[in-house]
């Protein structure tokens, strides 16, 4: 019931600024304004007006990038770290002695899964 409403809901949220407008998005478009006049129009420029577009300065954009840019190497840092510590190489005899004993490990206990699996399949087929 929950999902019905909130599906009825979200189709009229959606539906609504369509029900709103007076034209559908497939109607053709109005037919463009007529050319206007040119008249010649003189700007007058105020001396007292700051010139500022309210962007930010120099030194803040270099802050800005230069801390976007160290938190960016802190990132790659720590995911080289975690990467190196999860999965790390095999270099000494010990080591690939103990991956092989681990993957033959690995195979006896399928194998052994299997043999289970396979014995109690014939038992439940005997017990039918």
């Amino acid at each position: 019931m929950l999902r019905r409403l909130t599906l009825l809901i979200c189709l009229i949220a959606l539906a609504l600024p369509m029900a709103a407008q007076a034209q559908s998005p497939f109607d053709p478009l109005p037919p463009a304004a007529p050319p206007q006049a040119t008249t010649p129009t003189t700007t007058v420029t105020n001396a007292n007006v700051p010139t500022d577009n309210g962007g930010l300065a120099g030194w803040q954009q270099i802050l800005l990038f230069g801390s976007g840019g160290v938190l960016l190497l802190g990132i790659a840092w720590l995911i080289v770290r975690d990467a190196r510590s999860v999965a790390p190489a095999i270099t000494t005899e010990e080591q690939v002695d103990t991956r092989e004993r681990r993957e033959a490990d690995i195979k006896r206990r399928k194998a052994k899964n299997r043999a289970a699996a396979k014995r109690s399949r014939a038992a439940r087929k005997r017990n039918r």
